[in-house]
C-alpha cells in the first residue's frame, strides 16, 4: 500500500516555512492546498468600491463559520462576510509557472451559506497585485446553502509565464450589496494533465494510489461473488474516520462460503462502500436489484443499500434501503419474532444519468469482534412496464383532508438531492396573523416543506385521464403557502400538464400560475386548457424554488372536468327600420316597404349568415311570412283590395323573428279615400264622423254642414269603413 499524501495545511506551513516561502512566491506543480488553518502564503486583495471587510480565516460557528448541512459544527475555512464596502474581493494563490500549450487541472473546494445572491469565481492573472488583471475561468455553482461543492476546470494558458489564481467574490445582484455576502473557500489544487487526463502517480510512495476504475456494467445484471476475479469488477470506498479494514474478497466467510465480505474493523468506526459497475439508467424507468446476503453470529454493523448518480463520493450518495444489523432483513420483525424475507428492492431512476450502486457497512464505534457481513450475489435488471394505467373518468373531483384521499396521486421528486417531497399531512395547514400568531384550524392537505439543502423541484401527479383533441377542460384547486414563500418570492408554484407520470419533460404544458396565497379560504386557482392530440394525460403541481429554503406548498383539493358548453338564451332583434305604407291608387294596392334589422336588442351585430323570419299583418290579420331574409336587407310587400275594401283606414305591422324570438312589431297607418257625389249613401247601421280637409273634426251630420268638401268615413257594425271625399 502506497503511503497516503496528506495535503494539509500544516505540512504546507512546515515547507514553505522551511523555504521561506513569501506571498506571489512560485510553486512547484503539482500543488494542493486545504484551508483548515491561517496561512500567509496566500494573499487577500480588496479591490471593492470602499475597502472594508476581506478574506479572513474562520472555524467558529458562533461567527458565521461554515457548517456543511446546517451542522452545529464549522469546518474551518477562509471566507468572506458581511463586506461593508460591496465585495469585489480576490483570494490570491502563490504563483506557478505555466506553458503555453499545456493542460492544466485546476480543482476548487467551496461552500457558501445564508441564500447569499453574492457570486464566487476561480479567476487567474500574471499580475497577482492588479485586480484589473484577473480573468475568470469560471464561476463556482453553488446552488445550495451549506453544501460543499467540489468542481474541476482545465485551463491552458496562452503563453508562458508566473501565473496565479484567486476566489473571487462579488455581488452583481439588486439592492443593498455589502451586508449578504457569506462565501467560503475549503481547498484549492492545480496540476498539469498529460494526454487528456491526470498523471499517473507512478510509484512514488509518496504519492497516493491510483484510483480504481468503474467499469460499465450492462443490463440484466448477474453477479455472483465466487471468485477474486469477479470482485475485482467492483470498487471500494474506505470512508471510515482512520480508513482501515475495507470490503474484500472471501473464498470462506462465517458459514464457508466464498462472498464480498466487511469484517471487523477495529481502527475506527465504520462508513465503507462496496460499488457496482455503472449503468447508464433512463428516467421513467424502475430497476428491481436482488440480493443474497447474510451477517455473522452477533453481529452489529449495519448494512444499507445506496446508490450513486452522476459519480460516487460520501457526499453524494442517496439511500434505496436501510438493511439493518441482521441479514437477510426480515418484514415486520421484531424481537424473537421472524417474518417474510426481505431481498429485493425497487429504484425509479429520476434522471437519464449514470448510477452506482453500493452497499454501505455503517458502524457508529469501533467494530465488535463479531462484526461480518457477506454478500454473496446481486442481481439488477429494468423492470417490465406492465399494463398502461387505466384512467379515471371525469369530471373528477377530490379534497386532501383524509389521507386515504391520495390514492392514486404520485410524488416525482426532481430536486438535486432527494430529502423530501409532495406528501399527506395530517398536521396540515396552519394559517398566521401579522404577529404569527394561529388564526383559525389547522386544515390536513397534501403539503411540500422546503428542501433546505437543494434545488427544490417536485412534482404532486395526479392519476391518468383520458382527453379528447378539442375539448375544453376546466382544471381547479384551492391551495395556500407559508408566508415566506410569498414575500421571497423565490418559489414558483404551477400546475403543469404531461403524458408520463414518472418523466420530468413529459410536464412541457404549463397550464397556469398558482398565486402565492396564505389566505386558506379563497376562490379556487382556475385553469382551461385544451390538448392537441387525444390520449391519457396527468395534472401536477409544480413546486420549485432556486434558493432551496423557502418552497412551501399546500395543496386542499382539485377538480377536473369537461367545460360545459355554453347555451345562450336566444335574444330578439331590433323592430324592422323605416316602416312606410304607399297607396298605388291605380292598382287599388298598398305598398309596404322597410329595413331589416342588423342588432339585436342589446346592440349586438346579428351574424352576417342569420336567416330572418319576417311576418307582414294588417290588424291581427296575418297577410305574408317571408323567410330567410338577410340582416339589414330591403323588404317590401304589396297588399291588393277590391273597390269596397280599398277606401278606409289601414293599419299595418312587422314582426321579425329570429330564433323562435319575436321582435316588436313596426306600425304604420294609411287612410285611403275615394271621391263621391253629393249623393252618397251611408248605410243606416254606420257610424259617421266628418273632417275638414285640414283635418278638422265637423260632427257627424253632414246636412248642417254648409258647402264645401269633406271627408266623411264611415264606420259599419261589422268593423267595416268606408272613408269617401263629399262635396256639398
Amino acid at each position: 500500500m502506497r503511503k497516503t499524501l496528506l495535503n494539509t495545511m500544516g505540512l504546507l506551513l512546515a515547507l514553505f516555512g522551511a523555504t521561506n516561502a513569501s506571498a506571489q512566491s512560485t510553486v512547484e506543480l503539482p500543488y494542493s492546498i486545504t484551508f483548515d488553518s491561517t496561512n500567509d502564503v496566500w494573499t487577500v486583495l480588496d479591490a471593492s468600491p470602499s475597502p472594508g471587510t476581506s478574506w479572513v480565516f474562520n472555524n467558529d460557528w458562533g461567527n458565521d463559520g461554515f457548517c456543511i448541512g446546517n451542522a452545529w459544527t464549522a469546518t474551518p475555512s477562509y471566507c468572506i462576510r458581511t463586506d461593508s464596502g460591496e465585495p469585489n474581493d480576490y483570494y490570491v494563490s502563490p504563483s506557478f509557472s505555466l506553458k503555453a500549450g499545456k493542460t492544466y487541472t485546476v480543482k476548487t473546494s467551496s461552500g457558501t451559506m445564508y441564500s447569499t445572491p453574492a457570486t464566487l469565481s476561480v479567476e487567474y492573472t500574471t499580475t497577482p497585485t492588479n485586480a484589473a488583471s484577473f480573468t475568470k475561468l469560471s464561476d463556482i455553482n453553488m446552488p445550495s446553502s451549506g453544501a460543499q461543492y467540489d468542481n474541476s476546470y482545465d485551463l491552458t494558458v496562452p503563453e508562458d509565464g508566473l501565473y496565479s489564481f484567486a476566489f473571487h467574490a462579488t455581488n452583481t445582484s439588486a439592492g443593498d450589496k455589502s451586508n449578504w455576502v457569506y462565501l467560503y473557500a475549503l481547498g484549492f489544487s492545480i496540476e498539469e494533465k498529460v494526454g487528456g487526463e491526470t498523471p499517473d502517480p507512478g510509484t512514488d510512495p509518496d504519492q497516493p494510489d491510483p484510483p480504481a476504475v468503474d467499469q460499465d456494467g450492462t443490463l440484466p445484471y448477474d453477479m455472483t461473488f465466487d471468485s477474486a476475479e469477479k470482485f475485482a469488477t467492483w470498487t471500494t470506498m474506505d470512508n471510515s474516520d482512520t480508513p482501515g479494514v475495507t470490503w474484500a474478497y472471501t473464498a470462506s466467510d462465517f458459514a464457508g462460503k466464498p462472498a464480498a465480505h466487511m469484517g471487523t474493523d477495529a481502527t475506527s468506526a465504520t462508513c465503507d462502500w462496496l460499488v457496482s459497475p455503472k449503468f447508464e439508467l433512463k428516467e421513467g424507468k424502475s430497476y428491481k436489484i436482488t440480493v443474497d446476503a447474510a451477517s455473522g453470529p452477533n453481529n452489529e454493523l449495519n448494512l444499507i443499500l445506496d446508490y450513486f448518480v452522476g459519480s460516487k463520493s460520501a457526499d453524494n450518495q442517496k439511500t434505496i434501503e436501510w438493511i439493518g444489523s441482521k441479514l437477510p432483513k426480515t418484514e415486520g420483525e421484531t424481537e424473537g419474532e421472524g417474518g417474510k424475507v426481505k431481498n429485493e428492492w425497487i429504484l425509479d431512476a429520476n434522471k437519464d444519468d449514470v448510477y452506482l450502486f453500493a452497499f454501505r457497512a455503517l458502524n457508529w464505534g469501533a467494530n465488535g469482534t463479531n462484526d461480518a457481513v457477506s454478500i454473496y450475489s446481486v442481481k439488477i435488471e429494468e423492470m417490465a412496464e406492465g399494463k398502461p394505467e387505466a384512467p379515471v373518468a371525469l369530471p373528477y373531483e377530490v379534497s386532501f383532508e383524509k389521507e386515504e384521499s391520495v390514492s392514486g396521486w404520485t410524488a416525482m421528486d426532481r430536486s438535486a438531492s432527494t430529502a423530501s417531497t409532495w406528501s399527506w399531512n395530517s398536521w396540515g395547514y396552519q394559517e398566521y396573523g401579522a404577529d404569527w400568531n394561529p388564526v383559525g384550524d389547522q386544515h390536513p392537505c397534501v403539503g411540500f416543506s422546503s428542501d433546505f439543502n437543494t434545488d427544490a423541484n417536485d412534482y404532486w401527479v395526479s392519476p391518468a385521464f383520458a382527453l379528447e383533441a378539442g375539448k375544453t377542460y376546466v382544471a381547479k384547486a384551492h391551495t395556500a403557502n407559508n408566508r415566506s414563500c410569498v414575500e421571497s418570492g423565490t418559489t414558483s408554484f404551477t400546475m403543469k400538464l404531461g403524458t408520463n407520470r414518472k418523466v420530468q419533460g413529459s410536464f412541457d404544458k404549463t397550464l397556469g400560475t398558482i398565486e402565492l396565497s396564505t389566505v386558506y379560504d379563497r376562490d379556487p386557482s382556475t385553469f382551461e386548457f385544451t390538448v392537441e392530440k387525444a390520449g391519457n394525460y396527468y395534472v401536477a403541481f409544480h413546486i420549485s424554488d432556486k434558493t432551496g429554503a423557502n418552497a412551501y406548498g399546500y395543496i386542499f383539493d382539485f377538480s377536473l372536468a369537461e367545460k360545459k358548453a355554453v347555451v345562450e338564451e336566444p335574444v330578439a332583434t331590433e323592430p324592422v327600420a323605416n316602416l312606410a305604407a304607399a297607396e298605388l291608387t291605380a292598382e287599388k294596392s298598398v305598398e309596404l316597404t322597410w329595413t331589416n334589422p342588423t342588432k339585436d336588442v342589446d346592440g349586438k351585430d346579428l351574424p352576417a349568415d342569420a336567416l330572418l323570419i319576417v311576418k307582414v299583418y294588417e290588424g291581427e290579420e296575418l297577410l305574408a311570412t317571408q323567410d330567410a331574409q338577410a340582416p339589414g336587407s330591403k323588404g317590401t310587400y304589396t297588399k291588393e283590395y277590391t273597390a269596397d275594401t280599398f277606401a278606409g283606414e289601414h293599419a299595418y305591422k312587422v314582426v321579425v323573428v329570429y330564433k323562435d324570438k319575436e321582435s316588436e312589431a313596426a306600425t304604420a297607418t294609411l287612410t285611403v279615400v275615394v271621391d263621391a257625389i253629393n249623393g252618397v249613401v251611408v248605410p243606416t247601421d254606420a257610424k259617421v264622423s266628418v273632417h275638414t280637409l285640414g283635418g278638422a273634426a265637423v260632427g257627424n251630420n253632414l246636412s248642417t254642414l254648409g258647402k264645401g268638401t269633406y271627408i266623411v268615413t264611415m264606420k259599419r257594425a261589422d268593423g267595416t269603413m268606408k272613408t269617401v271625399k263629399v262635396t256639398k
